[in-house]
Parts: structure tokens; sequence; C-alpha cells
């Protein structure tokens, strides 16, 4: 999920691609980890990610330091500047965004064969989503709790979306036929955060070389 992720930051956060823009009001903080049955369990794969996020244009993604490829990836969408960081040796990518359509955009699940609409579920709009676009399917449990499953299927492909009884999403899975190819469990959703601007500035002490973004 994560390297997809960081693969379209750059070219969504430019591109129209998303018929309506995720853009919540005040800071938004999500701190998610795969949990689908082909992640092993205490890999780096199986390590949380942070994302804050607030209107249309501030985006900032966090990963978890992978040792094994020394790498600590930290993602910073301001747009039109887009930044890619290596934290582990301090080094970067700059890119500005070339418009028209200043917006950045983080859907949750991307990839071959996945249908544009499901492209459309944003991180920190899971629940607009899911009242607007999909329809309630029942319950299931999440962690002991129960939670109200949101779906939407074109073919063999579903897309459920998983909300607490306080609308807070907890899970978001993506499956072709029976198998689920993507678990997202949340661990953190948090909306109304103090502002904090410098989640979204340039981050400091990085060597960076300018790219060009598609």
């Amino acid at each position: 999920m994560r390297s997809l992720i960081l693969a379209l930051l750059a070219s969504l956060a430019a591109s129209p691609v998303l018929a309506q823009a995720c853009a919540p009001a005040t800071l938004t903080k999500v701190v998610t980890r795969s949990v689908g049955p082909d992640v092993v369990r205490g890999s780096f794969a199986a390590e949380p990610v942070t994302l804050y996020r607030k209107g249309e244009r501030f985006l900032r993604l966090e990963e978890s330091p992978d040792p094994a490829r020394r790498v600590h990836l930290l993602s910073v969408v301001a747009e039109p500047d887009i930044w890619f960081v290596n934290r582990m040796d301090g080094t970067g990518r700059h890119m500005v965004d070339p418009g028209p359509v200043f917006t950045a955009h983080a859907p949750i699940v991307v990839g071959p064969g996945v249908p544009p609409m499901f492209n459309e579920l944003e991180f920190g709009c899971e629940a607009a989503f899911a009242k607007t676009r999909a329809r309630e399917a029942g319950t299931r449990p999440v962690l002991g709790k129960p939670a109200r499953i949101h779906a939407l299927q074109q073919g063999d492909r579903r897309l459920e979306i998983l909300l607490s009884d306080a609308g807070v999403p907890v899970e978001v899975a993506y499956y072709e036929g029976a198998k689920a190819v993507l678990v997202i469990r949340y661990d953190v959703f948090q909306t109304g955060l103090p502002d904090n601007p410098d989640l979204f500035r340039k981050p400091d002490g990085v060597t960076y070389q300018e790219a060009t973004a598609r």
C-alpha cells in the first residue's frame, strides 16, 4: 500500500483524476496499518503509517523506519510544492506542481484493475464517501467492537468501509472475488486538531534534488 501512495502523491496531486476533492476543514490525523492476509506480522509492511491533511492543498505522510532498506520516508505536499524525504540519510526530492489544478490526494485503494470509483475513497474523508457512495451491508466486529459495513460493488471487485457508531473509520477492505487484497486498520482518526503549519513546511536539514512533477 505505502509504495503506491508514495507514487501517487506526486502524480495525483497535480491531476484532477478524482471526481471530487477530499478537503477536511480542520487538521486531521490518521494512523493506519496493513493487516491483510498477505501481510506478515512484525514486518515493515505491517508498520503504522501516519497521515496529516487539511483542506485541498496540504498533506503529510510519515512512514515508519525501514532499517533493512535504510529508508525512513516522509512526504509533504503544500501545493504547488511537493517534497519526498529519506530521513535516514537526509536526502530528498522537491517538485513543483505545474497545475492548473492544485489539489493533494491520498487515495486508499490503488493499483491495476481497481475500479476508478474506488480510487475516490481518500484518507480523511472515509465517512463522507461511505454515506454518499456506498450502501449499508450489516455489521462486523473489529477488535471486539461492532462496526457498520458500507459496501460498494463493481463486478467481482468489492470495497468495504467499516465505521464505528460514531461514524469514525475503523477498517477499509478491498476484495477481488473472495480474496481480501487489502485490509487497512485504523489506530487513530482525529479531526478538529489545532492548526500546525509546520507539518506542511519544507523539511529542514535535507539535501534536495529538483525533480519534475508529471
